[in-house]
Parts: C-alpha cells; sequence; structure tokens
C-alpha cells in the first residue's frame, strides 16, 4: 500500500507499506509492524510463518501476521513518524481489529508508536477498542512487565535446557548481536545470573573483550544514545557485527536481524550453543552444518515467544478489563514457556531430532487438526 506523507519542509513522501496475513487458523491473527528501509514483502512473509509456529507452538489462540514500512525511523521527526504511523493504521481500515489482526510492535517501533495506533484506530472506528493493539504504554492500555518479557522468556528457555543438559550456567560465556531492547535486556539478565559476555555488537559495530564486558554499563550508553562504536572500555578492541558471532565463547546470541549466521559464517563458529532471540536468524541452508558441528541451536519460536506471550496476555486483559499486577504476568509468563521447554526437551529425545525439529514437529500437531476444518 502507498501511504502519501506530508513532511515536515511541506515536501511530500510516498511510503510503501505492507500487511501480511499467513494463516488465521488459529484464531485473529497477530504480529509486528516494523519500520525499517530493509522491510518487503518476502521478508515480512517469513516472519508471518515463523509467527504462525510461535503460536502454535506455545498453544497461543491466534494465527500469524506481519506488516511494516520501508522507511528509516532515525530519519523522520517525532511528527512524522505519528503521521505514518496513523496513516498506515488509516489504510488498513477494518483489516485490524481485536477478532481479526492485531498489531503490535516489531523493528523500529515502541509503545509508543502504538499508542498512536491504537488512538488513530479508534478514532476511525468511533469507539475504544484497546485489544486492537498490543505493546502500548501502561496508561494506555498496556501490560506490567512487557518490555521484559522477551528476555524473561528467553532466561526461562535456556535454563531449562542447561539444567536438562546438566550444565552449570554461572561462569558460562556469551557473545550477543544486537543490543537492542530484547537483546539488550537478555544480556543484562544473563550477567545476574552469573554468566560473562566478552563481545557485543549493534547495527554501528562490535567491541571484543575476553576478560568480560559489564551488561549494565554498555546498557546505560545505549540509553544516553551511544552507539556500540562510540563506547570506548578499556582492554575491549573493536570487532565487526559479523565477528561477534564467530569469536570463541559458550553461547552465541544472534539478536539483531535474520539471516545474519550464513553458510559462510558457519563454519568459523566457535561456541558450544546459538540462543535465537532475533527471528530465523540461521540460513536455513546453514543450519544443518552447525548441527553437525555438536553445536546445539535454541530455537527462535521457543526462545523469544516471551514478547508475543505477553503481548496475548495483553490482548486478554484488554478484552476481559482485568488488570494483573507485574508478578502474575511474570508468573504466567514462566509458566507457559516453562511447559513449552519441557515439550519441546521430551519430543527431542522421543524422535531422536534437533531442538529446532521438535520444536517445529510439535508446531505442526497443532496445526494439522486446525487446519483440516
Amino acid at each position: 500500500m502507498a501511504l502519501p506523507l506530508l513532511m515536515d519542509d511541506g515536501t511530500v513522501r510516498v511510503f510503501i507499506g505492507w500487511r501480511v496475513i499467513y494463516s488465521n487458523c488459529l484464531g485473529p491473527t497477530k504480529g509486528g509492524v516494523r519500520f525499517h528501509p530493509a522491510t518487503n514483502e518476502a521478508e515480512l512473509t517469513q516472519l508471518a510463518f515463523r509467527i504462525l509456529l510461535k503460536c502454535a507452538v506455545n498453544d497461543l489462540p491466534h494465527g500469524g501476521a506481519g506488516g511494516g514500512i520501508a522507511v528509516d525511523p532515525r530519519l523522520l521527526s517525532k511528527n512524522e513518524k505519528e503521521k505514518l504511523a496513523r496513516a498506515y493504521v488509516n489504510a488498513l481500515g477494518d483489516e485490524i481489529g481485536p477478532d481479526v489482526d492485531i498489531l503490535s510492535p516489531d523493528l523500529g517501533t515502541n509503545a509508543e508508536v502504538m499508542s498512536w495506533m491504537m488512538d488513530q484506530y479508534n478514532k476511525s472506528h468511533r469507539a475504544y477498542i484497546p485489544a486492537a493493539i498490543n505493546g502500548k504504554p501502561i496508561a494506555a492500555g498496556g501490560i506490567l512487565g512487557r518490555s521484559e518479557a522477551t528476555s524473561l522468556g528467553a532466561w526461562t528457555v535456556l535454563n531449562k535446557v542447561l539444567a536438562d543438559r546438566e550444565i552449570q550456567a554461572h561462569g558460562l560465556t556469551f557473545s550477543i548481536q544486537g543490543y537492542g531492547s530484547a537483546g539488550g535486556n537478555f544480556a543484562r539478565l544473563l550477567q545476574q545470573n552469573g554468566l560473562r559476555m566478552i563481545a557485543v555488537s549493534d547495527s554501528s559495530g562490535g567491541l571484543f573483550a575476553p576478560g568480560g564486558l559489564d551488561t549494565e554499563a554498555i546498557w546505560r550508553c545505549k540509553q544516553q544514545g551511544q552507539s556500540i562504536s562510540e563506547i570506548k572500555i578499556a582492554d575491549a578492541s573493536a570487532i565487526t557485527s559479523q565477528e561477534v558471532l564467530t569469536v570463541k565463547a559458550d553461547i552465541i546470541i544472534p539478536a539483531a536481524t535474520a539471516n545474519q549466521i550464513t553458510k559462510e559464517i558457519s563454519p568459523r563458529l566457535n561456541c558450544r550453543m546459538i540462543v535465537e532471540i532475533a527471528n530465523s536468524p540461521i540460513e536455513f541452508e546453514a543450519e544443518a552444518e552447525i548441527l553437525e558441528k555438536g553445536i546445539e541451536i535454541i530455537p527462535d519460536i521457543v526462545v523469544n515467544a516471551g514478547g508475543i506471550t505477553v503481548s496475548h496476555f495483553e490482548w486478554s486483559q484488554n478484552r476481559s478489563g482485568l488488570l494483573w499486577t507485574i508478578e502474575e504476568t511474570y508468573s504466567r509468563l514462566c509458566t507457559k514457556i516453562s511447559g513449552t521447554t519441557e515439550r519441546m526437551l521430551q519430543v527431542a529425545v522421543e524422535q531422536d531430532v534437533s531442538l529446532p525439529i521438535a520444536a517445529q514437529l510439535l508446531a505442526l500437531k497443532r496445526l494439522a487438526p486446525a487446519l483440516s476444518i
């Protein structure tokens, strides 16, 4: 869809946006809206499919969708970004809604953008319908604990897998590509539980320090607007975002964008485990080679499901009018994610397959009867 926008300088620019519905076989679809210059229909279709699998494997009553606009939000003023968000909602009209397709934040969008979208949806429908949009500020009907949901869910999964493998978490080293909200919060949680970050990157570049990097100090710098390449740390050397994936570490965490671990990079991996915080961070052609090397992959559709799970909780709250405490949110999240992880580990043993295949088998088991209706 074409989205004409009156810029602050008086010119008119036309941005291209998409909303892809992969399947609503499990219920009203759910998926993020990304503002990113590389956004395209093929990428969003793949993302919508992964979200369908994610909802299926985690027993969430939603289908898969994905949307976005090809734009660099850093080049827009706040006024321009708000007008673009509202234009996107207007263009979708009745194609979105709490019983149809629910929008949530993704790359380049946040709670503020979601609040603009919710306000626009309410205006166009002349009613207050907060369940149409997830990831909102608390005051606008959001849910407590949403910002930490992905990291808490990921830690719950990783902790269970490590325990199952009889690996002590304390003292393990990790490297993380992508120090945004999900990656940064996960890194901080890992440090709080005794793991040591030795490499980190964002889109500007990376840092490597075998002795360890302080996740909290780097988080504060990022919150102040600094990029990783601008942060100066004694005993840390500059590396590229790709090199962050190939340093020697116990755990590698791709938390940026899709297809970062390619066939060219996979032979250079030097880790025991990959934790997929990003969606589809490993190219399909590289996965088999990685597994053959004995590197365990903890799949995205389980690892990063904390965000969409709490997003579902927000939708449920908005529909019922109930309000949960942050403790209730965390408790329900951990219960849900723990159950999924236990089932995945069980299927992997019973079927003698990798964790990614086990997760997909679980998803297909739930999808099969829904698709046959």
